[in-house]
């Protein structure tokens, strides 16, 4: 089955908005220190008939200090609850109406973030820092060979969130094909 054979890995290199790349090349150490893993939270839009399997669903963190090996965070995260709504392509475009998962670190999330963060401060030197989002779904509408994609991010919780990935076109085929 396609949904099942679908795993998507949507890092922050695909259709990174200038801004969220500005915004998160500016994190530095200390302010990664300081994140709070209550305010980070995580929003997916995908067009409504499909639905995301949250169980699956991790935010990833990886720091690469320079000249060591990379800190990773697998984060799990929890539903906090769905809105549908309509999300834009373009300027142009028809808005899409979508399904959107707000999402939250789960406990082990939380634990694995802050595991980084402590061997993060054992570090010298600048970081690179990056997020992705591994979102599998466990619904897709029969025969979809293309799937609008949107997924936000935000660090605090008094923070708007800003999008990781925004409108990226996602083409599928299926392991039979």
């Amino acid at each position: 089955m396609l949904a099942g054979a679908c795993l998507l890995v949507l890092s922050a290199c695909a259709s990174i908005p200038l801004s969220t790349a500005l915004r998160l090349s500016s994190l530095d150490e200390k302010v990664l220190h300081q994140l709070d893993p209550a305010g980070i939270g995580v929003r997916v839009s995908v067009p409504r008939g499909n639905e995301v399997d949250v169980a699956g669903t991790r935010l990833k963190l990886e720091l690469q200090p320079e000249g060591e090996p990379a800190l990773v965070a697998d984060m799990q995260l929890r539903l906090l609850g769905t809105t549908q709504e309509e999300r834009s392509v373009g300027l142009f475009s028809a808005k899409v109406p979508v399904m959107t998962y707000e999402l939250a670190l789960t406990q082990e999330g939380a634990r694995q973030l802050r595991q980084v963060q402590a061997q993060m401060l054992k570090g010298t030197g600048p970081v690179k820092v990056g997020f992705s989002v591994n979102t599998p779904f466990s619904k897709m509408v029969p025969g979809t060979r293309e799937m609008t994609f949107w997924s936000d991010l935000k660090l605090r919780s008094s923070d708007a969130y800003m999008p990781l990935i925004d409108g990226a076109k996602l083409k599928f085929t299926s392991k039979d094909s």
